[in-house]
């Protein structure tokens, strides 16, 4: 809880309950049987505002009394001997307002503690003091004996053991020192004044069960205190460990008390006095980011707190640093306390504010990827050539980019040749995005432009790196090639570091490595040129590495496409490619593009 100011007194019903757990015990709980620790009380010391308030009204009566038994004093014995008569009693109230200070100035818990139980014997001494001159003025007159009684149940509503039996010890030893030396001071009948001690017992005995009434009332209010004192901690203790900041309100809006968890929110310093709504601010005025109000939940405002400023109980909490605390601010009246009027819960938002920002920048991130991704679809399928419609053969493409990017670097393409001839290529660009796309693009267009202008096949390669070197000097990519004659089935393959061909017959499936080195590696080019012969119902597979790589055993993921294309040997050409992306476990395309092209010659 927040400090309060030296010097002021706490009030209001949280304060009371924390001075009455943290009021240290003036002695320890004494040993005692079940029974007496059931019946007796242990004198546990009143809190401090109650024993001061009490004291105080026993030192103003005391003050009073001693005034008017001195005119009693001085009207029957005269005014000298009652200023020797009144003196023990204005030297006990003396001492008593002296010892008074002690209990509020102490340095230490002890000093305080001893203090308190000095005072309290010396209010209780002037008091029977003062009873004792009142039966000594009237000569043992038994109702001037009822100032006993009224001095020991002050002594008793001190709740400690000393004062109490200072009076009754007091009542007992005055009785029986003064009935021994006086004949009718204290008892005005012939059996008090024949048996002075016996009769001071007795009336001793008798104000110790009239006082048994206080003592009861003392027990059962220790009782009442310790239930509260625990109710008391347990409530503090769980105030104190919430998260949310509570604030108890005044009927005019200002702090009477705070937890930790509310001083931490609304910023450093004292808060106690000050408004709750001057601690906060609307949200979006000063640099606060609105929250949603479905994020929070208000409730009916407490009295003083009508005035708090902005909607639905959305607040900001500035900083000592400038920061700003988005908060949600709900307040509840509160009834049967004089000073607390309502209590507000104050809750940071801080999290929501920072899952409801983060949420709004992935919306915002895959609005702006589905836009790219739509973008660079266009752009894909404005590269990609025309449907290649050839008597003899039937094609088929699936092409999958990688999910961690729109556009990768594998692209396809194929043009009927002035000679009848058909050109396919698959190029695998090295780098992702549309940078590599920019690539693969640059190396089929140079590959067309040659291919038309006449180069033969085994050059082709090399002619497209020499030209690329010039145009494009960072491009980096494989290549496989193929020439395909329609009407023989005829097929010549070349390659520049790019994975084998695939050659599927009726049930079986065979892999045609043509190698080389591609385009961007030094001195690039193929080996040679590798022919194979379709027969009708023949397919021929040409691919990207991301169709095999998705282990580190490449061969193991060769065998696997070579396997599932065996199986899918009478698969319809259009539906080959996509099946392969589909079944081959090794297509990575979490990591890579993956892209497959199928040629099939056509059934006579």
């Amino acid at each position: 809880m927040p400090k309060e100011p030296e010097g002021t007194v706490p009030a209001g019903r949280w304060r009371r309950e924390l001075h009455t757990t943290t009021t240290p015990p003036a002695h320890p709980p004494a040993r005692a049987t079940p029974s007496r620790r059931r019946w007796l009380p242990h004198g546990t010391p009143l809190p401090d505002e109650i024993w001061r308030g009490r004291h105080r009204t026993f030192l103003l009566i005391t003050w009073l009394a001693a005034l008017v038994v001195s005119g009693w004093a001085a009207l029957v014995v005269g005014p000298v001997h009652a200023l020797l008569d009144c003196l023990p009693i204005v030297a006990a109230a003396c001492a008593a307002t002296a010892l008074s200070g002690v209990t509020v100035r102490g340095t230490t818990a002890t000093s305080r503690r001893w203090g308190r139980e000095a005072a309290s014997c010396a209010v209780t001494v002037a008091l029977m003091t003062v009873a004792a001159l009142a039966v000594h003025l009237s000569e043992g007159q038994i109702e001037a004996h009822f100032l006993f009684f009224i001095a020991v149940g002050a002594a008793a509503s001190y709740q400690t053991w000393a004062p109490f039996l200072t009076a009754v010890g007091f009542v007992v030893v005055h009785h029986g020192v003064l009935a021994s030396t006086s004949e009718h001071e204290i008892f005005n009948h012939p059996a008090g004044q024949q048996h002075p001690w016996l009769w001071s017992l007795l009336h001793g005995g008798l104000l110790a069960l009239a006082a048994a009434v206080g003592i009861a009332s003392w027990r059962a209010e220790e009782s009442v205190r310790a239930h509260l004192s625990a109710l008391g901690a347990r409530s503090r203790l769980i105030v104190d460990s919430v998260d949310d900041g509570v604030v108890a309100l005044d009927g005019e809006g200002r702090v009477v008390e705070a937890n930790p968890a509310a001083v931490r929110l609304l910023g450093a310093g004292p808060l106690t006095g000050r408004r709750l709504a001057d601690l906060l601010h609307v949200p979006g005025d000063d640099g606060c980011r609105p929250v949603p109000a479905s994020s929070t939940a208000s409730s009916p405002a407490a009295p003083g707190s009508a005035s708090l400023p902005g909607p639905a109980g959305l607040r900001c909490a500035h900083r000592p640093d400038g920061s700003c605390t988005p908060v949600a601010v709900s307040a509840l009246p509160v009834h049967g306390d004089d000073r607390v009027r309502g209590v507000a819960t104050v809750r940071d938002l801080s999290s929501l504010v920072r899952a409801d920002s983060a949420e709004r920048a992935l919306l915002e991130l895959a609005e702006r990827e589905q836009a790219q991704r739509r973008d660079v679809a266009a752009l894909l399928e404005a590269v990609r050539p025309a449907a290649l419609e050839v008597a003899g053969l039937e094609v088929g493409v699936a092409y999958e980019p990688a999910a961690q990017a729109p556009a990768g670097g594998d692209l396809y393409d194929w043009l009927v040749l002035p000679d009848g001839r058909v050109l396919l290529v698959v190029v695998d660009a090295m780098g992702r995005g549309t940078a590599a796309t920019r690539e693969a693009l640059a190396v089929t267009t140079t590959l067309r432009t040659l291919a038309v202008a006449g180069c033969p096949l085994e050059d082709l390669v090399a002619r497209a790196g020499a030209v690329l070197e010039v145009t494009h000097p960072q491009a980096m990519a494989t290549v496989l090639l193929a020439v395909v004659e329609p009407a023989t089935g005829r097929v010549r393959l070349a390659g520049g570091g790019h994975p084998p061909a695939i050659a599927v017959t009726a049930g079986a499936a065979r892999q045609v490595p043509a190698d080389g080195l591609g385009i961007g590696y030094l001195q690039p080019g193929s080996d040679g040129v590798v022919e194979v012969l379709l027969a009708p119902g023949d397919t021929l597979v040409l691919y990207t590495d991301g169709l095999v790589e998705g282990t580190r055993d490449l061969e193991a993921g060769l065998r696997e496409l070579t396997a599932v294309a065996a199986d899918l040997a009478a698969v319809p050409a259009h539906e080959f490619a996509p099946r392969l992306l589909d079944e081959v476990s090794t297509c990575a395309r979490e990591d890579d593009d993956c892209l497959a092209l199928v040629v099939r010659r056509a059934r006579g």
